[in-house]
């Protein structure tokens, strides 16, 4: 390649670039450099004539988010630019847009558009209410009998305790590629597989299309079934009949049925490695265990594979099918090339240093033997080399700070966002980040930042800015769905002057009067459709308002008439309209809605289309209804915040993020909130989240060890644990690897910080220190002396 001997590259990435074929694993450090090194490495092999661009062949590179698929279609053609080459050659795709094209390309498909409808996110969870709700009334009694007792609220939490259980079952299933058909024919204790619909609506068809699962094995009474699974298997079953129905696949079927169209289609396999001799894999440490099989058969056992990650940056396992050691594995197999990525240039050494005896002291020392041998891979992030491009920061600008407060909510929130503000008032040319552990923790600073009127972006999912718009959307909606509902006109008031609508500029003293003289309406038509015999006065109780109540009703009664005539519109036509009349032409100049409000609105809009889509008999008072369960926050929206569309931090402003959508950015500054032993449990016999004692322990970790040992006659758990304690385990773990991810966030500063007690539910609760606290307290206690 011309222009690599002007690219001054360290000694690990020369290295790599001697790549020419096969197998390698680059397992690369944080701040190492790693999308700029594949970046070249694709460029080097395009350069050196590895493919036929006049034969349409490329180099494949599958990332995770669309944001990394521009980012590396950027960074390819600038180095193919740089050494004079055409930008052709490379394909970057997301899994799901891979998946995409390879049923296109089996069915024959011409052009982008072809292939399977997919469901999103929010149309997937809608069907598996539907099959929850489904199996739950056909089976009422099974479905109790789990039950201590049948109190209303009992019965809430075990709704959604199923709910997620399923969720997770589903994932293992579909990423062992278990049908639902075949689970049930190994479950004899009960009779029969359930219904897979209502009434007279027929059965799934058994052995049709991809995904056949294993034989279903003998005959007779098999003893590794339990009710669990037969519930589970049941609703799995409900919900893959839905899909069949509507003639949809949800993201573990597309990937599924990729992997078992290469598998099984030598054809279609040869035409593929034909179009894309090399594949390369970024952030192969949260490969799902269906992507590493659907990848692996894309290459052929003797094909050009590369995979790049990161095992101690895996931080999707507890959540995902994804595991590092999926990753590990293929590093360690004697038919890999293993070139690591050790330097980094993104840390002072005083923080670098400090991921690094985390590592050691957890691989050498943690109480739990498990946790030794599997949170971590032993590798250390070396600095960068002298004379490097990215040189590590000095020490002496570097710090870290482990802070201790009496209270979470009282204290440490509301000091952390004050010394984040500050931070970010008297180092205005640094970047700054309070990465949090939860979202819930995160809506609490982000009050106190807004008391402060500090500059933060909010990356949060779900938060308080979202459930306001959604609550604005959602109140003159449910209006427009039923007009005559005097609550109804009282909370859409109360909406519009939440968001400092003209229509509902009212004195703040009499604003509840006239919330009030909504709720007690005694004609609401004469409000919203008044005429020369029926005006809006006739509207109200007699004698009891005055001509200004009057004028304050008429300004907020001539808007909900002109976005009455809104109705007829298509849900998201109408709710475009709205978003528009609410957050872009009318806001007051003390509002604190700003553009990035109106995209939310305008993402909120599509979402209801396509609620409206996957349910066709939902009216407007049904989609309505749905934007009511964001408002109040029980459910999220998967909206496209700004770290998904490639989020660059800005010097001045704080980032407010979860530890988990941290990685991939840096910051001079990092404050990590909430390090206590709630969050990164010491031992197995701290307190975990997800435990229900009625039903034996963490109901997801023995339903899905349960359907393993069911259709493998093995088990997947750690020798000697029960399914809970491993799925503990692997808690335990994943924790300390975020917490090494939140480390090496930082260029300079690191703020650490904790709270004694914490507040649940109403009630303050003791919390344990962090054992791994510890150990960087001592690590910065030997270095002040030394």
């Amino acid at each position: 390649m011309t222009n690599s001997l002007t690219i001054r590259l360290r000694p690990s990435q020369a290295d790599i670039l001697r790549y020419q074929s096969g197998r390698m694993a680059v397992s690369a450090v944080p701040g190492s450099g790693k999308t700029f090194t594949l970046a070249l490495l694709t460029a080097q092999l395009i350069a050196d004539g590895r493919i036929k661009p006049e034969q349409n062949q490329q180099i494949l590179i599958v990332t995770y988010l669309n944001a990394s698929v521009d980012n590396f279609r950027a960074r390819v053609r600038s180095q193919l630019e740089n050494a004079g080459l055409p930008p052709v050659g490379f394909d970057v795709r997301t899994l799901h847009s891979l998946s995409l094209e390879i049923v296109r390309v089996a069915a024959g498909g011409n052009g982008d558009l072809d292939g399977p409808a997919v469901l999103d996110e929010v149309q997937s969870n809608n069907l598996l209410v539907q099959a929850v709700d489904s199996w739950i009334e056909q089976h009422s009694q099974l479905w109790h009998d789990f039950l201590p007792d049948n109190s209303p609220q009992m019965r809430a939490r075990w709704r959604q305790i199923t709910e997620s259980m399923a969720r997770s079952f589903m994932r293992t299933a579909k990423n062992q590629r278990y049908r639902p058909d075949v689970i049930l024919a190994r479950y004899h204790p009960l009779p029969g597989p359930p219904p897979v619909g209502e009434g007279t609506e027929p059965p799934l068809p058994l052995g049709e299309g991809w995904g056949e699962g294993p034989p279903a094995g003998g005959e007779g009474q098999n003893p590794d079934a339990t009710p669990l699974v037969y519930m589970l298997a049941g609703i799995y079953q409900q919900y893959r009949y839905r899909l069949i129905r509507q003639g949809m696949l949800d993201f573990d079927d597309l990937i599924w049925q990729a992997a078992d169209l290469v598998e099984n289609r030598p054809d279609l396999a040869e035409t593929l490695r034909q179009r894309w001799p090399y594949v390369l894999e970024d952030e192969a440490q949260d490969s799902v265990p269906l992507q590493e099989r659907l990848l692996h058969a894309l290459t052929g056992t003797k094909g050009n594979w590369v995979r790049v990650g990161d095992p101690n940056q895996a931080i999707t396992s507890t959540f995902t099918a994804a595991h590092p050691r999926f990753f590990n594995a293929f590093i360690d197999q004697q038919d890999v090339v293993s070139r690591p990525l050790p330097n980094s240039g993104r840390c002072a050494l005083l923080i670098l240093n400090a991921a690094n005896r985390i590592v050691h002291w957890v691989c050498d020392q943690h109480p739990v033997p498990e946790v030794r041998q599997h949170a971590f891979r032993r590798q250390d992030i070396l600095p960068t080399p002298p004379g490097d491009a990215q040189p590590n920061p000095p020490d002496e600008e570097a710090s870290i700070q482990i802070k201790v407060y009496r209270h979470r909510e009282d204290e440490e929130i509301p000091a952390i966002a004050s010394l984040a503000h500050k931070y970010s008032q008297t180092r205005p040319d640094q970047t700054i980040a309070i990465l949090v552990p939860t979202n819930n923790v995160g809506y609490k600073l982000a009050e106190q930042l807004d008391e402060l009127e500090a500059n933060y972006d909010n990356l949060l999912r779900g938060g308080s800015r979202e459930r306001e718009i959604a609550a604005a959307l959602h109140a003159v909606l449910a209006v427009l769905a039923d007009p005559l509902d005097k609550k109804g006109l009282s909370a859409a008031h109360a909406a519009l002057s939440a968001l400092g609508h003209p229509a509902a500029a009212v004195p703040e003293e009499r604003r509840e009067r006239l919330h009030t003289l909504l709720r007690s309406l005694v004609a609401p038509e004469s409000l919203l459709f008044p005429n020369d015999s029926r005006p809006l006065a006739t509207a109200l109780p007699a004698n009891i308002t005055d001509e200004e109540d009057l004028g304050y009703l008429e300004q907020f009664a001539a808007f909900m008439r002109r976005v009455f005539g809104l109705r007829p519109l298509p849900i998201d036509d109408l709710t475009l309209a709205l978003a528009d009349e609410l957050f872009a032409h009318s806001f007051s100049e003390e509002s604190h809605f700003s553009e990035p409000d109106l995209a939310i609105a305008y993402q909120i809009a599509n979402i209801l289309r396509q609620w409206r889509d996957a349910q066709p008999e939902w009216r407007l008072p049904e989609l309505a209804a749905q934007l009511a369960d964001v408002a109040s926050g029980r459910r999220y929206l998967p909206l496209t915040t700004a770290s998904d569309l490639g989020y660059e931090p800005q010097p001045g402003r704080i980032s407010l993020a979860t530890q988990h959508s941290a990685k991939g950015l840096e910051w001079d500054a990092v404050y990590l909130v909430g390090i206590d032993g709630f969050w990164i449990p010491g031992s197995l016999e701290a307190p975990f989240i997800g435990v229900h004692d009625f039903l034996g322990g963490d109901p997801a970790a023995e339903a899905n060890a349960q359907l393993v040992q069911l259709m493998t006659r093995q088990s997947d758990l750690y020798p000697g644990r029960t399914a809970t304690e491993s799925a503990h385990i692997e808690i335990i773990c994943e924790r300390l690897r975020l917490l090494y991810v939140g480390i090496t966030r930082t260029r300079r500063y690191l703020h650490l910080s904790r709270s004694r007690a914490t507040r649940s539910f109403n009630r303050d609760q003791e919390a344990e220190p962090a054992t791994v606290l510890g150990v960087l307290y001592d690590y910065l206690q030997k270095r002040a002396k030394s």
